[in-house]
């Protein structure tokens, strides 16, 4: 399938004649064959009754409103089906999953996101998605290239297979206070969707002389995430053409091109734009003192909170050598169906309803205030998921699509060193914003590290 497989969605068969639900008789922990292509069931009776079971982040009520929103609408089409939502904690998700697993508890649909669901592949978890993909658009409920965002599915694949089904388009995008901005006499009309990496330091350096001028050496102007979440360090270093791995899987973060992009990010350090390492800051943007944040997460998050209503706004994340490669950072939290599952058909008529464009509306009144990745809901000023915002700009979520990567190289080797890789980066930023380190150190640190974990496959 490759093109094709990329979005699947509104499937609600009504009307359709009941062929039962698929069950490989796979147990966990079972031996199979790679060839194994899924079930690909796409047809249930609207009568048809059942119980399906939905593992959900725990601690996040959004997730649960949306989720009930969207029961509520897949309900009125399937009547009979009922649901179990149980709660998974994001921290200890790999442990809890591996676990149900093993213990043939794991529910029928799954959460995950982008990096995790790497584990539910390489774990034998998730059933393929493609013959699904297949079967739907040949019986015509939808059409992928037409209907769908089709390079956020394929943030779900693996290998040229899908597994994860995205719920929205996650993109990193630049949240500013206008009012400290304003106060510090910077133009804004240089902050803008497309701006480049040189106009957003020359922000920060004004703002810096500013913090200055009030004697406020212990502020800074950027939220320390900027280092230490991979969906920001990561594209910074594949924009200067720098990555952590060979897709064969060697190690490939000792370059010239790493070294430029670690000497960028250290100057942020010693000119006082970003915090060193190990130092907590006396300002954060969530209580209205610093101006920049890079995050992901829904602007109605920030927007109503009292340091912040009114004085925010977003823009996309700044290209860092817009002539060549610039990246933004991006991914996908959604659901994966339980290959152990006796219910798969069910299952992937609630998925394929989540996806709908009656679905994804469902989850935008249950919250979900994040860009669809249905074509005929990007624009926010009429599609539900914008309600209430529309005189911010949220087309920073959408802008640059052709820039956007994920974490790539947590696919080019065993998903189960995905943790050990994960942390071996993540140091190599932590230890180059340590003035006590220098840029070789870092590199050799994390060169050993990524030994390390390479020498457990």
């Amino acid at each position: 399938m490759k093109k094709k497989v990329l979005l699947c969605l509104s499937l609600v068969a009504m009307g359709v004649a009941t062929t039962g639900c698929l069950d490989t008789g796979l147990k966990p922990g079972d031996s199979e064959e790679s060839s194994y292509e899924g079930g690909g069931d796409v047809s249930l009776d609207p009568g048809y009754s059942t119980k399906l079971r939905l593992l959900i982040p725990q601690g996040n009520s959004n997730e649960t409103t949306m989720i009930d929103k969207c029961i509520e609408g897949f309900n009125e089409r399937f009547p009979n089906i009922s649901f179990d939502k149980s709660y998974v904690s994001v921290n200890n998700w790999e442990s809890t999953v591996r676990n149900q697993n093993l213990a043939g508890t794991l529910p029928d649909i799954v959460w995950s996101n982008t990096p995790d669901f790497y584990y539910l592949v390489s774990a034998k978890i998730a059933e393929p998605l493609d013959s699904y993909f297949e079967n739907s658009e040949k019986a015509g409920v939808f059409n992928l290239e037409e209907d769908f965002i089709t390079n956020f599915l394929d943030m779900g694949a693996m290998d040229g297979t899908h597994y994860l089904l995205p719920r929205s388009c996650d993109t990193v995008v630049t949240f500013y206070n206008k009012k400290l901005l304003t106060q510090a006499g910077i133009d804004l009309s240089v902050i803008q969707d497309g701006w480049s990496w040189d106009t957003f330091m020359d922000v920060m350096g004004q703002y810096r002389s500013y913090l200055d001028s009030k004697g406020k050496a212990d502020w800074y102007c950027c939220d320390a995430n900027l280092t230490t979440w991979l969906s920001c360090n990561y594209p910074i270093l594949r924009s200067y053409g720098a990555d952590v791995l060979t897709k064969g899987g060697e190690i490939a973060i000792d370059s010239a091109e790493t070294r430029e992009c670690l000497a960028m990010v250290r100057s942020m350090m010693e000119k006082k734009y970003i915090v060193e390492d190990g130092v907590t800051p006396g300002n954060s943007f969530e209580i209205g003192t610093a101006p920049f944040l890079f995050q992901s997460a829904s602007f109605s998050l920030f927007a109503e909170r009292r340091e912040l209503k009114n004085n925010i706004d977003l823009v996309s994340f700044p290209l860092i050598n817009a002539k060549s490669a610039p990246k933004i950072g991006s991914g996908i939290a959604g659901y994966a169906i339980n290959r152990n599952s006796k219910e798969k058909a069910a299952a992937w008529q609630f998925l394929s309803y989540m996806m709908s464009k009656e679905g994804q509306e469902k989850l935008a009144e249950g919250g979900l205030q994040l860009p669809s990745i249905r074509k005929d809901l990007q624009d926010y000023k009429t599609s539900k998921w914008g309600e209430g915002y529309t005189d911010f700009n949220l087309a920073a979520y959408t802008y640059g699509p052709e820039y956007k990567i994920v974490p790539e190289f947590l696919g080019y080797v065993d998903p189960k060193i995905k943790g050990d890789l994960d942390m071996a980066f993540k140091d190599l930023f932590s230890n180059t914003l340590k003035k006590s380190k220098t840029i070789d150190k870092a590199i050799s640190t994390c060169v050993l590290d990524l030994e390390d974990a390479l020498a457990k496959l």
